[in-house]
Parts: structure tokens; sequence; C-alpha cells
């Protein structure tokens, strides 16, 4: 009879809360709670011609659409998971069948505010645009890693799952001072090591940032952190991180990455100035001891804080810019390049920073010297 009430409550919780913006919600006593749903990015681009041989094209895709859920089981101990939708219509599909894949799945222990335990498939703590962020917070629509991937990127060799963020571990992380401070110290490996040549080993991962709270900005105290808060705090972060991975074998040397980033994010009256920057430096990037590349970007925003119509407009710009070290470009037959992106949209948040209508413009310079101009009309949406 208990059983039967149980389920009666949760199917009337998610009828009540299922017209909710945010995840739906099903509280099951005081300590367990269940939050699930959806979120997704729709995408129309006007994409320019790449080569002598291509030609300019609107492409519609849908570049996210997962499903996620949180479970807090007790105080101290809760779950997450969130799998992506993969269609065969989806120009990234992974195969040519229709498919879902795990991309988190973690247990998270709160033994304290200064030190949790997470423990499975997550995001790795590394600089905030190389994937801590939160891709439906992105500041700059189409992301930090359009045009210039492998730069801001999750420096950890082994991806277990269909996304460049995440890698299998587990790591300690905690604030300290109540989120003055904030530290990360992770290790992650999924591979029994072998005498191959290239073989990576254990990869570490660290990760300290500071907030000025004393000056009133408001510490991020979340695993994963946001890249806008749409005018709800103010916030000021200052992060640096280091990762660490050996690899094995001739012609193979120990990676080391180091990344440094800032956000300030404020509130004046009805506007709201968001800055950004971020710098990333791989030495031996995989291994290669030919392979050292360096990473850098400045983006801002200026959001008008108040609804116009159905939601909050906001300017938005951002330039990117990757280099390769010369020994690399050289092996590859690239001439000396920047590859670069030049950006200027338009947010118009509904709800929230995951609920919103963009329009991204990219003047994209590419590794092989390519220049072309994309435009991107983009919907997100997180229910």
């Amino acid at each position: 009879m208990k059983k039967g009430l149980l389920v009666a409550g949760a199917v009337f919780s998610l009828g009540i809360l299922a017209e909710s913006a945010k995840a739906v919600t099903v509280r099951v006593n005081e300590e367990q709670v269940l939050k699930f749903g959806f979120r997704g990015i729709i995408d129309a681009t006007l994409k320019d011609k790449r080569s002598d041989g291509d030609t300019s094209d609107i492409v519609f895709s849908h570049r996210e659409a997962r499903i996620y859920a949180k479970y807090r089981l007790n105080k101290i101990i809760s779950f997450g998971f969130q799998a992506m939708l993969w269609s065969a219509k989806n120009l990234d599909a992974p195969g040519p069948e229709d498919s879902i894949e795990v991309i988190d799945s973690f247990i998270n222990l709160a033994f304290a505010p200064e030190f949790n335990v997470i423990a499975g498939s997550y995001k790795v703590p590394f600089e905030r645009h190389s994937g801590l962020q939160s891709g439906w917070t992105v500041l700059f629509p189409t992301g930090p890693a359009y045009g210039v991937k492998g730069f801001f990127t999750n420096p950890v060799a082994h991806k277990p799952f269909r996304s460049g963020s995440r890698s299998a571990g587990l790591t300690f992380w905690g604030n300290i001072a109540d989120g003055m401070f904030k530290y990360y110290v992770g290790v992650f490996d999924t591979d029994d090591e072998t005498k191959t040549d290239g073989e990576p080993k254990t990869a570490f991962s660290i990760r300290v940032q500071f907030t000025p709270t004393m000056m009133g900005y408001k510490p991020e105290k979340g695993y994963v952190l946001k890249n806008t808060y749409v005018g709800k705090k103010d916030v000021l972060t200052i992060g640096i991180s280091y990762a660490n991975q050996d690899f094995r074998g001739n012609g193979y040397d120990t990676q080391d990455s180091l990344g440094i980033d800032l956000m300030w994010e404020q509130k004046f009256g009805t506007l709201v100035p968001n800055i950004q920057i971020g710098y990333v430096q791989h030495n031996n990037y995989g291994g290669d001891k030919t392979d050292d590349r360096t990473g850098w970007l400045i983006q801002g925003q200026l959001l008008y804080d108040q609804k116009v119509f159905l939601g909050k407009p906001a300017l938005v710009v951002r330039y990117m810019q990757g280099k390769y070290d010369d020994t690399y470009a050289r092996n590859e037959g690239y001439r000396e390049n920047k590859p670069n992106v030049l950006g200027i949209g338009v947010n118009y948040f509904i709800k929230g920073s995951a609920n919103r209508i963009s329009l991204a413009i990219d003047n994209i310079t590419d590794t092989n010297n390519k220049d072309y101009t994309d435009v991107t009309l983009s919907i997100f949406y997180n229910f």
C-alpha cells in the first residue's frame, strides 16, 4: 500500500512539475530527491565553402540532444547520469543507426563543503573553457572549440564516451572559506597498460580557483562552472589548472598542460557586462615530442537585464587563436599559421541561460590558412 501511494505521489509530482522550465523533480522524502530532464541545441548553419571544390550550403542539425538525471540518496550520497541521443540523420552521428551514448555516470560523496569525492565518467577539471563549463551556458553560441579544435579541450588522452570533455576517474574537490577558494585534484585512467608505443599512462589534473568574496562577489560552488548567470549573481573567478600524463614508447614523452582563466560578470542596473579570458598550453600533446600547442581566447557579453517581449537580449563578441610550434608545422607541411576565429553574435535569453535563441557569425582561418565565414542560428532548450 505504501509503495502504491509512493508511486502515485511521484506521478502526481510529475504532473505538477512538468510545466517547469527546469528539470522535473520527484521528492520521495526529505532526503531523497530525483531530478531529470531533457536538453538540446538545434542549429541552422549557413556554411561557407571550405575549399575550391566546396560550395556554400545551409545545414540543419541537432548539435546536442540529451536526457539527464540527478538523484540525491541522502545528505552525503548523490548520483548523476546523462546520455546523448544520436540520430543517423545528424551529420555528427557516430554510426549508421540511431543510438544512445552514456557520457556522464558518476557518484558524488559530499562529506563536507570542503571535501567531496566524485568517481565515474565526468568532466575533467581543467581550464574553464576546456570542458569544465556547462555547454548550455556557453557565452558564444558556437562554443570555444569552433574553428580551433585541439586547443581548448580536455587534455586527458582517454575519453571513453563520445564527449571530448569527459574522462573516467576519481576526483577530490571542495570549497574553502565558503567558496573563496576552490580546489580539484583528479586521477584518470581507463586502459590496462601495455608496451605499445604511444600507450598513455595514468593522467593527473589539478585546478585551483579564487573568488574575492570579501568584495561582494558570489562563489561558484558547484562542480561544473557556468559561463553566464544572466544577471542572477555577480561573479569574479580566477582559475589555474595543470594536467600531466606520461606516454610509453620511443618518440613519446610526458604531456604537460597548463590552463589559466578569468571570468567577470556584474550587474549595473539594467546592464550586465561579462568578460572572459582563457589561455591553454599543451607541451608534447598526446605524448608527441613534436607537438606543442597554445591557445587563447577573449570573449564578452553585454546583457540588457529586462525582458523585451519574451526574453532578455545580449550582444556577444569572441576572438580565439591557436598556434602549433614550428616543428609540428613543418612536419605536417603547414605554413607558419595561427588558426583563429573572430565572432559576433546575439543571445536572446528566454529562461535562464539554457533556454535561448542565439545568432552567431564566425569568421575562421583554419590550419590550412583557408578563410571562411559561417552564420549559425541556434535554439538552446532545457526542460
